[in-house]
């Protein structure tokens, strides 16, 4: 039997969403170490105490784009040049995006839960890089890397390795400064992702702007029943999906998302 193999191209593959990403962290670790006064880790990082004392929920959006060490930031970017090219071309710009900042902010979340009284800040990429490993492990599990740059090993088997020593990591040297949990929690988010079509679903159809316009809607401008009737039969397609997937929806079904996206 044939194995097959993907094949990681370097250079000519990277995407616009990859490179665009990469330029933002490169610029951001830039402005950083020109300025290194400004208390950039305190105020953009993700910082437990601040975050409950003084709810600065932004830090765990700004957090992964903060770098101080130079390898940090050359390894998570080589990482992300490396592996998500492939992921942006198979689910295009705005899926590839919605995957990489939930498992990034849900790396930041599982950081937070774990020390939720620390004053040490987590910063940098790592738990979305986690996550587009996760997926890159699901999508293509019989292709070969070289673990480390040295051991040639498939994908769906480095992936376990890599969070087998961030999870003993995380238990044998939790003061180590390296942000063991939120890689894990990237891998955790990104697996969460991947298999939960119903959360896939609502990710990729919120939108910030439905949503503040939702909340201002008036007691006159309630549903009529007919909406009432049509939200009904969406929740219970949704209800379908979330236990069969996408793949089982009849043309009608399918006709009936259609309406309630051209709703919003």
């Amino acid at each position: 039997m044939q194995e097959r193999y993907q094949r990681l191209n370097f250079g000519s593959s990277m995407s616009s969403t990859v490179k665009v990403l990469i330029i933002i962290n490169v610029v951001v670790f830039i402005i950083i170490n020109l300025s290194r006064t400004f208390p950039w880790a305190d105020i953009f990082g993700m910082v437990p105490v601040f975050i409950v004392k003084k709810f600065w929920l932004w830090q765990f959006f700004t957090y992964m784009f903060l770098h101080y060490g130079l390898w940090h930031l050359v390894l998570n970017m080589l990482m992300l040049y490396f592996f998500g090219p492939a992921i942006e071309q198979a689910w295009g710009r705005k899926e590839f995006l919605t995957y990489y900042f939930f498992t990034g902010i849900g790396a930041s979340l599982c950081s937070f839960l774990i020390s939720p009284g620390s004053l040490t800040p987590t910063i940098g990429a790592s738990g979305a890089i986690f996550g587009i490993l996760v997926a890159y492990a699901a999508m293509f599990p019989d292709s070969v890397i070289l673990l480390f740059l040295i051991f040639p090993m498939k994908m769906k088997y480095a992936i376990f390795v890599l969070a087998g020593i961030n999870l003993l990591g995380a238990i044998s040297n939790p003061g180590s400064g390296i942000a063991y949990f939120a890689h894990l929690g990237g891998g955790l988010f990104g697996y969460l992702y991947l298999k939960n079509e119903w959360l896939k679903f609502k990710l990729l159809n919120f939108s910030l702007a439905n949503f503040k316009q939702k909340s201002k809607i008036r007691p006159s401008q309630r549903k009529k029943p007919q909406d009432k009737s049509l939200d009904k039969k969406v929740d219970a397609i949704l209800d379908k999906i979330s236990r069969q997937g996408v793949g089982s929806l009849t043309s009608q079904e399918r006709k009936i998302l259609e309406q309630k996206g051209r709703m919003k």
